[in-house]
Parts: structure tokens; sequence; C-alpha cells
């Protein structure tokens, strides 16, 4: 039976990829062991072993790695808001650079590194849809970390031959997900409000490309089985929806009457109105699809 490490079990995508695992019954065909800092497991899926560990401690990594020794390695673990410089370094960029270290060092194969990178790495794109071989320009430490990431991969599977995909995934949307985002925001200011009250917002306006996590988490697996050695995917909808529109959407699941209210200061200057992923690549690697209509509110709820 092969093992699966995954790094970070106890996050938001970490919790639904466990989910999905009980949901597919995968953990009748695989060994899962989660690892994170917390002392406890943070679910109750029962689908996994669990190992409290300090990522950014190389030598509790290597021992854990050595011990396994897992058969795959996917890393959840990441920074996207209030950190410095370092903090993203340390975590977007050198915990998976110090996953490749541990398998050069010691010799150790894998049949694949699963790494998560982000939209972000793309920055400023004037050209839409946004594809994999776009150009770079993040705008933030939060992309360049995830792009740094993304050449550290590809110097270890073109120098050591190591099998890695990087997911490249767009704007999530689901229940529990961080408040410091938009869309945690919105979930959160929705869920506090009585009926009638008005939201603060900023621009509704721009238009963004949107997953629910369930289908992200399964694009993931899909990669993690199909993708091919090296590449890059994607991880989108292929297509833009109004935040407008996702605002009216949370707002009927709530079942109360409430009102967006535009606070300026929210309003970003320059900001980007219409961006959206290709997703035409993990579709034909994979076969991958997302199923999830993120305009029905009865497909799913975030309360």
């Amino acid at each position: 039976m092969d093992k699966i490490l995954f790094l970070g079990s106890n996050s938001f995508t970490g919790f639904y990829f466990q989910k999905f695992i009980k949901d597919k019954g995968l953990d009748k065909e695989y060994k899962f062991i989660g690892t994170d800092i917390s002392d406890v497991h943070n679910n109750n899926f029962s689908v996994s072993d669990y190992i409290k560990l300090n990522p950014l401690d190389k030598s509790e990594l290597e021992d854990v790695i050595i011990n396994l020794k897992p058969n795959y390695i996917i890393n959840f673990i990441g920074t996207f808001s209030g950190a410095t410089y370092n903090d993203y370094i340390n975590i977007n960029t050198n915990i998976s650079k110090n996953i490749f270290d541990i398998l050069v060092e010691n010799n150790l194969e894998v049949k694949k590194v699963l790494l998560i990178g982000s939209a972000a790495e793309y920055g400023i794109v004037k050209d839409m849809p946004i594809k994999e071989d776009s150009c770079n320009n993040p705008v933030n430490y939060y992309g360049l970390s995830k792009l740094f990431q993304t050449h550290i991969a590809k110097y270890y599977h073109d120098n050591y031959g190591i099998n890695v995909n990087v997911l490249r995934t767009f704007n999530i949307i689901g229940k529990g997900i961080s408040k410091s985002l938009s869309i945690g925001n919105f979930i959160d200011k929705i869920e506090k409000a009585r009926d009638g009250d008005y939201i603060t917002v900023g621009n509704l306006f721009p238009k963004r490309d949107f997953l629910h996590i369930e289908d992200v988490v399964e694009a993931y697996w899909e990669v993690l089985k199909k993708g091919k050695t090296g590449e890059i995917y994607n991880v989108c909808s292929g297509k833009s929806i109004a935040i407008e529109d996702i605002f009216l959407t949370f707002v009927r699941m709530s079942s109360k009457k409430l009102f967006p209210l535009v606070d300026e200061k929210l309003i970003k200057k320059d900001e980007i109105m219409d961006i959206y992923g290709d997703n035409s690549k993990i579709k034909n690697d994979t076969n991958w699809s997302p199923k999830i209509d993120i305009l029905n509110d009865k497909a799913y709820n975030v309360f």
C-alpha cells in the first residue's frame, strides 16, 4: 500500500483533502499520514495517521521522511497575508526546498512531490486567459515566494529527476476559509449580520476566477496521480465571475435581507478588473473539471 505524506493537515485545504479521502474511500487503497505543528489532529474523518511536526525544522522533517519513506509527498503549508518577507520565504519557499534536499541527501525516491503554488505568481497579466506559460510578474511577497518555490521545483526536477508538479490555484471558496481573504471576510460579516443590516464592501465590480475548495482538492488528487512530470498546472474554472455576484450568492445562502455599503477606503487603486485562467492543460492531462456551480446557492453552503 503506497504511503502519502501530506504537510499542513490541519489547514483549510488539509481539512477538505481529508474529507475528499473519506468521501472517495481512498484510505482503503492508500496509507495517509498528515503532519502539522499542533498537538492534535483537528478533524474527525479518521482517514490518516497524524504526526506533530514543526515543518520549519529541517531535522524534524528529515526524521519523518526517512522513517516513513513515503511514496508521495504533498505540501499544503503556506502563508498568504500579514507576514514579513522572511516569513513568506521560510514558509512558502524553504519548506519545499528542504523536502527536495532531504530526498537528494538521503538518496530517497518518491513517485511524486506535489506543491501548491498560486495565481499570484502571474501578477499583472494583460492577455486573458492566463496560461501556464504566461509571464510571471508577481506584485507582492506572497506571489514572489510562491514563484521561487516553482523555480526550485523546476531545478530539482531538471537536475535530480524528482517527479514534481506545481499547482497554481486561483481564488477558492468554501466554508472555513480564512477571514483575512476577501471571500472569508464576506462570509464572516454576513454570518454576524442581522436581517436588514448593511455590509461594508469595497469594489464589487472586478471579476475573478473562483472554484469551490472541494473541486480544488479533487484537482490536486488528479494531478498527483495523472499529472505529467515536471509540469505546472492552473487550477481554475476558466471563467470569471463578478465579486458582486459572489456577494449576492452568499446573501441568498444566509436567508437574510442584507445590503452592500461601499467603503471608499476598501477600494484598491489600479484594481485589475478581470482575471481568469486557462484550465485546458489540467483538463487534457487528467480529465479533471470543476463540478460545483459557484453561483448556485443550493449547490453548497459557506455558513
